[in-house]
């Protein structure tokens, strides 16, 4: 463990630099204000980040990339770290882009504080899904997230994927399955809130000829299609109670018997589930099985709100205009439209952010992207319009939604605060507060 104590003959006493150059492997120093104060040159390769970019960096940005003030108790990696913490996996901003490290964290004391010092060491990059891109973002709520997912990847447990109407569960499924072993095999999906009980039966398990009216022919169910891969059951709190019966003999025997059909037929798919709902409810409520509840339930993984990790907006956002025909032409994002991205809560999470950014770009066109392109879906009128920023989006008097508007008027004072709904005077008042120049 390092300790920072005074040198007997300060003349000759060694500089933090040269300190930390005795350690072999990449090492930083952060002060008790979570300063950084000095990396060696090992850790500046494994950052691909200069000295004097480090210097002075604070933890914020440091391990999410921008510039803010520290994320406090359960997210500062050095408020949870201990006297030696366990290894922490994160991606970490270097000038080539986010690479991602294993961070091991010692807390130590010397005659001027509190110390920390970070070992950090690159990990072997994780497989990367069909599109070429892991999952987007950087905040600590996402890490954490792609650390669940990487950790039980490799094993055969159930998964249940738990969160919010768009969160984007089939995308970390997807994830999940291109981490796993079984990467070279199918990844099969069904949604269970689009099929009716008979339909989805047929669905999951197949039917013989003759099984029903209309069945001319023999075919294979998604079970045996997922053979050697995943299955991915979304909105599994849909199941009528019949089907979740023969769910959970399938997930406990490994054989299914197709629609008509007498013979069981083993299967080899690794189940991921997933719900919006809230299952623990439904089976007190008799809504849904408990025996299965349990099965599906082995590793629970939580996949957080938008809201709740709005460092990933602009990336998302950026990300989705690179997937839009000519949204390339928009990126980097304007400061404007990025503040108002960023101050929107978005009831629809990273769906509706995506709805967003695609229609933003149609009305782009070849010109620039403006935050009068912006329209929050759940703000958007009968007739689909777009809403002016008088009705527009939250905070509007907050500095991004000030920002928002002096850029849809070219910075006409009297045109944006007619927008925003407030006098001249008011919106002078705001100019100072948020030291905006016009």
């Amino acid at each position: 463990m390092l300790t920072l104590n005074n040198h007997p003959n300060p003349a000759a006493a060694p500089s933090l630099d040269q300190m930390v150059e005795l350690i072999p492997d990449a090492f930083v120093i952060f002060d008790g204000d979570h300063r950084l104060l000095a990396a060696n040159a090992a850790a500046l390769r494994c950052l691909s980040l200069s000295r004097e970019d480090l210097r002075g960096m604070g933890c914020h940005e440091f391990f999410q990339g921008v510039p803010g003030p520290c994320d406090g108790e359960g997210c500062c990696p050095l408020v949870a770290a201990g006297p030696a913490s366990q290894p922490l996996s994160v991606q970490i901003p270097g000038g080539r882009g986010r690479r991602r490290l294993s961070v091991r964290i010692s807390r130590t004391q010397g005659d001027q504080g509190g110390f920390f010092g970070l070992l950090l060491r690159p990990e072997a990059a994780a497989p990367a899904s069909p599109d070429g891109t892991r999952l987007v973002g950087h905040s600590v709520p996402m890490l954490e997230l792609m650390r669940m997912v990487e950790r039980v990847a490799p094993t055969s447990a159930t998964v249940l994927l738990l969160g919010e109407s768009g969160v984007g569960k089939e995308r970390v499924a997807d994830y999940l399955h291109h981490c796993s072993g079984r990467a070279q095999g199918p990844l099969v999906v069904v949604d269970c809130s689009t099929l009716g009980e008979q339909i989805i039966e047929a669905e999951l398990f197949g039917y013989e000829k003759g099984a029903f009216t209309g069945a001319d022919r023999r075919k294979i169910g998604l079970f045996e299609a997922a053979q050697g891969g995943t299955l991915f059951i979304d909105e599994v709190g849909e199941l009528p109670l019949a089907m979740q019966s023969k769910l959970l003999r399938v997930l406990e025997t490994s054989r299914i018997r197709r629609v008509g059909g007498t013979d069981y037929i083993p299967v080899d798919a690794r189940v991921v589930a997933a719900t919006h709902r809230d299952l623990t409810a439904m089976v007190a409520q008799g809504g849904f099985r408990e025996d299965l509840y349990y099965r599906l339930s082995a590793f629970p993984v939580f996949i957080p709100p938008l809201r709740e990790r709005r460092e990933d907006v602009i990336a998302l956002a950026e990300h989705f205009l690179r997937q839009s025909d000519g949204g390339s032409l928009h990126l980097p994002l304007s400061v404007p439209v990025a503040d108002l991205l960023v101050s929107y809560r978005y009831p629809g999470n990273v769906r509706e952010l995506k709805n967003i950014m695609t229609r933003a770009a149609i009305l782009a066109g070849t010109g620039p992207l403006l935050p009068e392109h912006i329209a929050f879906q759940s703000q958007v009128g009968e007739e689909g319009r777009m809403p002016s920023l008088r009705r527009g989006s939250r905070g509007v008097c907050s500095e991004a939604g000030v920002r928002a508007a002096l850029a849809a008027t070219g910075g006409h004072r009297a045109e944006a605060a007619r927008h925003l709904g407030v006098s001249e005077r008011t919106l002078y008042r705001y100019l100072e507060k948020f030291q905006i120049r016009v």
